[in-house]
């Protein structure tokens, strides 16, 4: 932890639905994730929300969800190890799921939408 990354991740991989037809719950449940890294300093700040809207959705009704951005050190983790659709879990219980993984010479910049679902 530091001034710069003062939170702590770990992050999960959902396990893939197999079969078809009637198979019951096909969400994402914390018991069929498979750990991919914990321990992970990072630094989690809300961005902005989506610019997306909803069909049907009010015209004064906010325009879509709260996009996070977690951002994690270079030497954290390397490039190819977090994928979309990934879950991260910070030091607070908070989950959120990985839209759009992104490696530069800097670390990671992942945006995320929370899960709210608890």
């Amino acid at each position: 932890m530091s001034f710069m990354y003062p939170r702590t991740i770990a992050v999960t991989r959902p396990t893939g639905q197999t079969g078809v037809g009637n198979v019951g719950y096909s969400g994402v449940l914390k018991s069929t994730e498979t750990p991919v890294v914990s321990g992970i300093p990072a630094n989690i700040q809300a961005k902005t929300t989506m610019a997306r809207t909803y069909a049907g959705s009010l015209p004064a009704a906010p325009p879509g969800p709260i996009v996070w951005r977690v951002f994690i050190p270079l030497r954290a983790v390397a490039n190819g190890v977090i994928l979309d659709r990934d879950i991260i879990t910070d030091d607070l219980g908070e989950r959120y799921q990985v839209e759009a993984a992104y490696w530069n010479s800097m670390g990671w910049n992942i945006a995320c939408i929370r899960l709210e679902a608890r």
